[in-house]
């Protein structure tokens, strides 16, 4: 099921974060949350999920149950996304993974942020087949989708990009509120661990 609603609406944060929390309790099964921005910040159209992810990492670096991969300090792209998703499922196996990532789209629809209760299909608008993120993601149309798309990618306004990234970041840190009270207690010792990016 997807969920879409422009970033500029005012309604756009409590809508999109209730239904994010609703879709974690329907499976309240996790004890920790991961974030996971893919992008790159070598494209401005291309840094949604890396910005997302150094505003939560800013917001939740002390909460030893929240952790976040994909910054703009150190992304996770086509290139590592692999050994990134190994090592969540090795070190992070009962986590809650959100997945974050900027997408093109028809023209009218820029702006839009999409909630899509399924895993990401990272890379698809370049034509890369990238194994999918988590349980359910976040999507941005940061630009319209074309023939050229590294193209559009690059000459995407980054303003507008951070704008965007701000409004998701509210919504996931506003469900995440939600949530954390719901998590199961980590028991392993190797789950104690503290808070830290790819």
């Amino acid at each position: 099921m997807m969920h879409h609603i422009h970033y500029l609406d005012k309604k756009s944060v409590d809508y999109l974060s209730e239904k994010l929390t609703n879709h974690y309790l329907t499976h309240p099964e996790y004890n920790e949350i991961v974030v996971v921005g893919v992008g790159t910040n070598r494209y401005s159209g291309d840094a949604l999920g890396p910005t997302v992810g150094s505003i939560l990492q800013a917001q939740f670096n002390d909460n030893r149950q929240i952790r976040i991969f994909g910054t703009l300090e150190r992304p996770v792209h086509a290139l590592n996304l692999k050994k990134t998703l190994t090592y969540i499922a090795k070190k992070h196996s009962r986590a809650y993974v959100i997945a974050v990532d900027a997408c093109l789209g028809q023209y009218y629809k820029i702006g839009t942020l999409q909630l899509v209760e399924e895993p990401l299909a990272a890379g698809i608008s370049l034509n890369k087949e990238l194994p999918p993120v988590g349980q359910i993601h976040l999507k941005g149309i940061v630009n319209n989708h074309g023939p050229l798309n590294h193209k559009v990618l690059e000459h995407t306004s980054l303003t507008f990009v951070n704008e965007m990234a701000e409004v998701i970041s509210r919504i996931i840190a506003k469900s995440i509120q939600e949530v954390v009270p719901n998590l199961i207690p980590a028991q392993m010792p190797g789950d104690q661990a503290t808070n830290q990016t790819s």
